[in-house]
């Protein structure tokens, strides 16, 4: 049974981490196929750091008792938690926005659609989705990853033939700079800011500490394949908004229509489930909280006009300098107690 809980902990960790950005090979392209040859080693050290820091929240969850990630932040940060909640906050409307440019996306590139279209269908079918404190999403995004997962180990392994030679390499965003070690950082710190959700909130009964771990060995296994596929591919393909679905429309047009509806409806959830969270924090308990939603759907629209690789690449790379700040708050407090007793 305890072997149970803790894959069951691993799973809900790499199932919070495979997001539509993930699963469309666009992370993974910003973060670390603008490296070069330093690719690898950002990937070994990203794992590694993933799972240090995924074993310490959930260490920190179960020694504190916490029941949300807002008990955690509060006796890491005391008073300075404010800020971080308000952080945390921009980074689910970013994502949101994220999100509906990745719909747009997808519509354009897959139907031949205006991205407008993809956008606003997106849009109302997330509001439907967080209505009813989003059960009907969480359960769909359970069921929606696996799928994905499966869909995308099936293209890495049509498509990827070990060779040997360099990477392919993208050029970097504005945000994501050309060092291995800040690439590797930054993709932890803002991916930890869902992880720290899920491992701060999760029973004290199931333990999780070596599930925690083990989710973050078996993610970076995954994208250390994921980066060296992706990698192998030419960089006109990698440069597209959505480069494995670029990837199946070219080589496997039997497979697109599958790829794309999972990713689309991929991005829908995530969007419900960012939405119903903003609806919430701004003050919307009840079961119907389109009070809130509506005027943040009208915001988030116009922003995801920027684009899906565009917006990638400036707001999850925001959100990790974010990131590293608050980790250097969580030590700076930590050593100021240390010494104060």
């Amino acid at each position: 049974m305890a072997l149970l809980m803790e894959l069951a902990v691993a799973g809900a960790l790499m199932g919070t981490m495979i997001g539509a950005g993930f699963a469309s090979g666009q992370e993974l392209v910003q973060f670390f196929l603008t490296l070069g040859t330093g690719a690898p080693a950002a990937v070994v050290l990203m794992t590694g750091l993933l799972m240090t820091s995924s074993f310490l929240v959930r260490h920190l969850a179960l020694k504190w008792r916490t029941a949300s990630y807002r008990d955690l932040m509060i006796m890491l940060l005391g008073n300075w938690y404010r800020p971080a909640d308000v952080a945390i906050t921009a980074f689910l409307f970013g994502g949101l926005a994220i999100m509906l440019a990745g719909a747009g996306a997808v519509a354009r590139q897959y139907f031949g659609w205006p991205p407008l279209a993809g956008i606003l269908a997106c849009s109302g079918l997330a509001l439907l989705g967080s209505l009813g404190r989003g059960r009907g999403v969480l359960i769909l995004n359970s069921l929606l990853v696996p799928v994905m997962l499966g869909i995308i180990v099936l293209i890495v392994g049509l498509n990827w033939a070990p060779t040997a030679g360099p990477l392919t390499t993208v050029p970097a965003g504005p945000l994501v700079g050309s060092n291995w070690v800040l690439n590797a950082c930054l993709y932890v710190t803002y991916n930890m800011v869902g992880l720290m959700v899920l491992l701060a909130s999760l029973p004290n009964s199931r333990r999780g500490t070596a599930g925690a771990a083990l989710g973050g060995l078996l993610l970076g296994i995954l994208v250390f394949v994921l980066v060296q596929a992706l990698g192998r591919l030419p960089k006109e393909i990698l440069v597209t908004e959505l480069p494995l679905l670029s990837l199946v429309k070219s080589r496997h047009p039997e497979l697109q229509g599958a790829y794309a509806l999972s990713l689309w409806l991929a991005m829908v959830t995530t969007a419900a489930s960012n939405l119903y969270g903003l609806a919430e924090r701004l003050g919307s308990s009840s079961r119907l909280p389109l009070p809130a939603a509506v005027p943040v759907l009208v915001l988030a629209v116009p922003m995801a006009s920027f684009g899906f690789a565009n917006l990638v690449g400036l707001i999850y790379p925001f959100f990790g300098y974010l990131g590293l700040l608050l980790l250097i708050l969580v030590m700076g407090r930590r050593l100021l107690l240390f010494l104060r007793f």
